[in-house]
């Protein structure tokens, strides 16, 4: 395999890691002002089944106030091209009495550590992929059994 291949691989693992984000949701009742949170809302359609539960859609912003009404600001963006970006921050106003549920957004030690430990174990994958996946110790060349030696497979050349 190639050290491309092996840099594309190490590249997704890592996105995917970044993706989960350092950050876990926790349900509370009333989230304070000035805090990022995700409200659940259900949708109302036409075509409804009685017996199965409501589906929900969910919005996620900074809280802007809380009471009969929790009101929050959204950021959206869209791109245009490759160096053109639109931001429009909306207010959202929902009724406390069509909240399914409310989620406070919160930083996550376990999370940052495997972050972390993905990180480092992607930098020891480019390390080993940059030196040939080989390490060997002890004799005195090519032709000595003597010595160990260890290849890793997927990264050799």
């Amino acid at each position: 395999m190639s050290v491309m291949r092996c840099l594309r691989g190490t590249a997704a693992a890592l996105g995917a890691l970044l993706l989960a984000g350092c950050h876990t949701y926790l349900p509370v009742e009333s989230p304070a002002p000035g805090s990022v949170a995700r409200v659940h809302v259900p949708v109302r359609s036409a075509v409804s089944n009685p017996n199965a539960p409501p589906p929900t859609v969910s919005v996620e912003g900074t809280v802007l106030s809380v009471g009969d009404t929790i009101v929050l600001e959204v950021q959206s963006r869209r791109y245009f091209g490759a160096l053109q970006e639109l931001v429009q921050e909306n207010v959202y106003r929902v009724g406390r009495d069509e909240v399914v549920s409310i989620e406070l957004r919160e930083f996550s030690g376990g999370k940052s550590a495997l972050l972390g430990v993905g990180i480092l174990g992607g930098i020891g994958l480019l390390a080993l992929a940059a030196f040939g996946g080989e390490f060997g110790q002890g004799g005195n060349g090519p032709d000595d059994n003597g010595g160990r030696s260890f290849t890793i497979g997927f990264l050799g050349r």
